[in-house]
C-alpha cells in the first residue's frame, strides 16, 4: 500500500524537509521541559512556529513522495 521507507529517505534527502521538523522538535523538547512559564511565549512557539514547521514540512514530503503516483492518475483524468 504505502511504503515508509520511501517516506524516510525522501525526508532525509532534502535538508529544506528535515530542517523545519528538526526545530519543531527541539522547540517542542524546549516546551515539554518546562523551562518557558510564561503562557504567551508558550502560545507563540507552539502555534506560530512548531505547528507552521510541522505543516510545510508533511504537506512538501507527501507531495514528495506521491509526486510519480499522482502524476500518473491526473494524465487519465485527460480527455485525449
Amino acid at each position: 500500500m504505502f511504503d515508509l521507507t520511501a517516506f524516510g529517505d525522501t525526508f532525509a534527502s532534502h535538508s529544506w524537509l528535515w530542517i523545519p521538523i528538526s526545530c519543531a522538535t527541539i522547540i517542542s523538547l524546549l516546551l515539554w521541559s518546562g523551562r518557558i512559564r510564561q503562557p504567551g511565549m508558550v502560545n507563540l512557539f507552539a502555534v506560530g512556529l512548531i505547528l507552521p514547521c510541522i505543516n510545510l514540512s508533511m504537506i512538501a514530503t507527501g507531495a514528495l513522495v506521491a509526486a510519480d503516483q499522482l502524476t500518473l492518475d491526473l494524465v487519465a483524468l485527460l480527455p485525449f
